[in-house]
């Protein structure tokens, strides 16, 4: 029986870190389906939790917000206006980290949100070209 409780928690192992590796490489091959499918999530997590919408209809607005940020994403209106804020956005995320782990120092909290923002949207503009190849 342990033999086969081992062998089941291999394969969940096996499956989290294929999971986690396919997120990461989703990021930096499709950070554009990435950033869709993140605030869709994150729109459908708000719809039901400070909106207090149902189950369904949140799962309905998340999904919609995915199509709507792929489609607009799409248009070259769109990917710069998206592409830009949502750079960023992550430059931020990462300017958080450096901020918190070098004891505040603005020297590398703004170095990091710069290249960070900059590596991002360098991001965008490969998968959307990888994107126009499909």
């Amino acid at each position: 029986m342990a033999l086969i409780a081992a062998a089941g928690f291999e394969l969940l192992i096996g499956v989290v870190i294929g999971f986690v590796l396919f997120i990461i490489g989703l990021f930096f091959k499709q950070i554009i389906v990435f950033d869709s499918i993140a605030l869709g999530i994150i729109a459908g997590f708000a719809a039901n939790g400070i909106g207090h919408l149902g189950t369904a209809l949140s799962i309905g607005i998340g999904a919609g917000v995915f199509v709507l940020l792929l489609f607009l994403q799409m248009t070259k209106i769109g990917f710069w206006l998206i592409g830009v804020l949502l750079s960023v956005l992550w430059g931020f995320i990462f300017a958080f980290v450096a901020w918190s782990v070098t004891d505040k120092s603005p020297f590398w909290t703004y170095g990091v949100w710069v290249v960070g923002a900059l590596l991002i949207m360098l991001l965008h503009l490969w998968s959307r070209k990888n994107m126009n190849q499909i």
